[in-house]
Order: structure tokens, then sequence, then C-alpha cells
């Protein structure tokens, strides 16, 4: 059941035993503090750890779960037809999707961050923070700036389920570590692409909202001015949208153009094992014969040597055609790319404006 209340319900015995097997997991993390929500269950599993460690458990308001409203009470199982509505809709970068009786996506943003911050203000910088499930995927998907948010349908947060961040409130987030998975450093493309056009989102809905605000003054000079500053806003964000996504690309491109080059330098080294025949031959002939033999036998080397690098020469200019090939291939994915980026901005427009 959907049970949001504070203090909420105590732990069960199951609940107290996971909460010591977590001392297992997480205990040698060398934290220098402990916090808890306002609810009860979240202080009694923070109590092993903090009986493990030696510290005190620091209640901060704002970690509590997200608020249910009208669905409190609900079974879990329906948590997407009723009380997940609007958080899902927070992701998708509609910030005032409103849980019917609860609150919007910016008030349980800023809650958590206000939260966040009374630790980082306490001094704190290696935390172990005891929140609750809902609050925690969905504070870190709004924040954390590699979050995946496939990773609430593949591997969502369960009872003592953990993420840990890096960071800090001015500079952001990124997640090193989610429910046991490390995660590495770079950002796969989609993910980018997504938090993109979850900013796009926000922006165009801000554009749209100014021009519907302006039909309230019934002022023509005022709602005038509002859809040309809308348009021109929502232009801006389209074109800031669209080089955000070039240059990912284009950076990614770079990374795996080296892979090519190095490629090719293989190709042109290939002519090696001839020359290194030829000086092979050189040598077994010059201990074979006196110097006057010797004599004779370089010349040969040489023309041997010339000929092998007239036949680096075309490997070399075939390399360097496939290096430029590659490259114009390259710049044909980047302007398809942009080209697609720009039909799902204008897609992506028209669904704003009709939600508006």
């Amino acid at each position: 059941m959907a049970d949001s209340s504070v203090p909420g319900p105590v732990l069960t015995e199951k609940g107290q035993q996971q909460a010591r097997d977590i001392v297992k997991v997480l205990g040698d993390n060398n934290y220098d503090a402990i916090y808890a929500s306002t609810m009860v269950r979240t202080q009694l599993t923070a109590a092993p750890m903090a009986q493990y460690l030696g510290l005190p458990i620091q209640v901060v308001p704002g970690l509590q779960e997200i608020e249910a409203g009208i669905y409190e009470g609900t079974p879990e199982s329906d948590a997407v037809k009723g009380y997940l509505q609007a958080p899902l809709k927070w992701l998708q970068g509609d910030l005032d999707a409103r849980i019917p009786g609860s609150i919007n996506g910016r008030e349980f943003d800023a809650r958590m961050d206000g939260a966040i911050q009374t630790m980082y203000d306490n001094g704190d910088r290696n935390v172990a923070a005891f929140s609750h499930g809902g609050a925690i995927m969905f504070w870190v998907f709004l924040n954390a700036e590699n979050a995946d948010p496939m990773w609430l349908m593949t591997n969502p947060l369960r009872n003592t389920g953990y993420v840990v961040v890096e960071g800090n409130p001015e500079d952001g987030w990124r997640v090193v570590n989610w429910n046991g998975t490390e995660i590495g450093p770079e950002t796969p493309f989609r993910v980018e692409a997504f938090r993109q056009l979850r900013t796009l989102s926000r922006q165009l809905q801000q554009a749209a909202d100014g021009v519907v605000q302006s039909l309230e003054t019934r002022d023509p000079a005022a709602i005038a001015t509002a859809i040309n500053r809308g348009l021109a806003d929502a232009g801006f964000s389209v074109a800031k949208f669209n080089r955000a996504i070039t240059a990912d690309i284009v950076k990614r491109i770079d990374k795996a153009i080296p892979k090519k080059e190095d490629a090719a330098t293989d190709d042109v080294q290939a002519p090696e094992p001839a020359v290194t025949q030829v000086q092979s031959e050189l040598k077994a002939r010059s201990a074979a014969t006196d110097l006057s033999d010797g004599n004779k036998a370089v010349p040969g080397a040489a023309k041997a040597l010339k000929r092998s690098g007239d036949k680096a020469k075309p490997s070399v200019a075939d390399a360097r055609e496939r290096v430029k090939s590659s490259m114009e291939k390259a710049g044909d994915a980047v302007r398809k790319a942009v080209t697609k980026a720009s039909h799902a901005d204008s897609g992506n427009k028209r669904k704003v404006k009709s939600e508006g």
C-alpha cells in the first residue's frame, strides 16, 4: 500500500533484518555522518549502521517519501496508473505536473535539494542518507547528469536498495553506483539525448506558459508581445538543442576516428617485412663474400629497398583515402543526426503546445 504519512509505520521483522544486512554492504565506506528522513522507518533502518559506525542519526526534513495525496493507501500495484503518473511526467520535463492532493515536481525537487544542501552546509562530504525508494530514484533522475531513466524499469530500488552519487550542489551530480552496479564515467548517447530533450521540453513549456498567461490580461499588445517573445525563446531553445546534440555526436565520432587512423597506419606498415627480408639477405651476402663483392651487393639492396618504398607509396595513398572517406561518412552521419533531431524538436514543440 502507498504510505507516505509522517511518521508512518515501523519496520516489520523482515525490514529489521534487511537493515542489519545493509551494514555488511555499506558499513565500511568511512561515512562521516548519517542522515534519515522524518519517517520512522528510515530512522529504524539507519539504526544498525549508526550503531556499527558509532555515529548519531541526524533527522533532516525533506528526505521523506513523495507524498501520495489522494492515492494514499492505494495498492502499490496500481502506482503507475495513479501515484506515479505525475512523477513520470517530471522525468519528461513537466515539473508542473502535480500529484492530486500533493506536490508537483518543482516542490519535490526543491525540498530534496534543501535537505542535501543542509548536509553540505554542515560540512559533511561522505554521508549515508536514509530516504525512500521513490524519493531517491526521482531525485537522481532529475539531477544526476548520467542517470538513465530506464533503470526505473530494469533495476528499481527495493527495500534497502541504494544509489551512490558524487558531486556537490553547485557543480551537479553523477551516479557512480546504482543498486550495486558500478556506473562508468561515459554517459550513453541515448541518456544525453534524453536529458537534452527534457531540457528542451521545459523551455518550450515555459514559452507556452508565457503566452497563456498573457491571454488572461485581454490586452492585445501584451498578448502580441508574449507571442513574439515565446516564438523567439522557442526558436532559440530548438537551436540550442541542435547545437548540443551535434556537439555530442561530433565528440563521440572524434573519439572513434583515431582508431580508424591507427588501422590505416597498420596498413601502411605492411611492406616492412619486405624491407626486413632485403636487409637480412644483405647481411647474409656480406658475411659470405669479400669487400669487393660487398660493393656489388649494396646497389642491388638499394634497388630492392627502392622497390619496397615504391610499393609503400600506394599503400600510404590508399590509407589516406580510407581516412578521408571515413571523415566524409562521419560528416554525413552528423548531418543526418541533426536533421532527425530537428524533426524531433518540431514534434516535441507541437506536443508541448497541445498540452498547454
